[in-house]
């Protein structure tokens, strides 16, 4: 008596042509809805994911929808949308163009540590983008920058402290503040960190060098350092 083979399963059919049709358009069709909802803030969705879905719009060139976004998220007191907000208003992006209130928004976002308004406040005090040059603003807010670890703002620093912007000239803040934008990777900055120190006597130097230390000690203690991701 032979064993009884055991049986096999028919192989599945496959998925006709036509329904993968249907299937791709429904969900191209899900996909439209659900960005409309958000888009006219009937979806609910967590202030993170809106953000999220603004830069993605704004960087895609969405204007409006990007506006629409950052607008509802700053008027929750949000500080990234404040500064994408402030820095559409200023360049004229998807809304009239204003100044004013641009820097409104930058102040709102720098108030709450957000460095890229910090920093763009210190350029526009410092070079008169949009106001009349400020020294004393310029300086209050590229120090703020520069304290939370932004090379950009530590080397203009370092040049306000140069040419004496505000202040009395100070070859050995100038050096300072030149060596630390060098260190956290400004190349720009490294030929006005050679300049200032040749302005330097021997003791002068010692003194820049033990300054820049400290600078960066204290940028050390007040840069908050994201989470170390668990290791797998």
């Amino acid at each position: 008596m032979t064993a009884l083979e055991p049986q096999k399963k028919p192989p599945a059919s496959p998925t006709p042509p036509s329904l993968n049709l249907i299937l791709v358009a429904l969900g191209g069709l899900l996909l439209g809805v659900f960005v409309q909802e958000w888009r006219l803030g009937s979806l609910s969705v967590q202030p993170e994911g809106k953000l999220q879905l603004a830069e993605k719009a704004f960087r895609e060139g969405d204007d409006k929808a990007a506006l629409s976004l950052f607008s509802q998220l700053a008027d929750q007191n949000k500080p990234t949308a404040q500064y994408w907000l402030a820095h559409m208003t200023e360049l004229g992006l998807g809304v009239p163009r204003d100044p004013a209130r641009a820097i409104e928004l930058y102040k709102k976002a720098a108030a709450q540590d957000v460095v890229a308004a910090q920093l763009r406040l210190g350029e526009i005090y410092l070079h008169g983008d949009l106001v009349p040059p400020d020294f004393a603003q310029a300086k209050n807010y590229l120090d703020q920058a520069a304290y939370q670890g932004n090379a950009r703002a530590a080397m203009l620093l370092g040049q306000m402290y140069r040419a004496g912007l505000g202040m009395p000239p100070n070859p050995t803040e100038a050096y300072a503040w030149s060596e630390v934008a060098t260190l956290e990777g400004s190349a720009f900055a490294k030929s006005e960190r050679d300049a200032s120190f040749s302005d330097l006597s021997a003791s002068d130097r010692q003194a820049a060098i033990a300054q820049a230390k400290q600078i960066l000690g204290w940028i050390k203690k007040e840069t908050v350092l994201p989470p170390t991701p668990p290791s797998k």
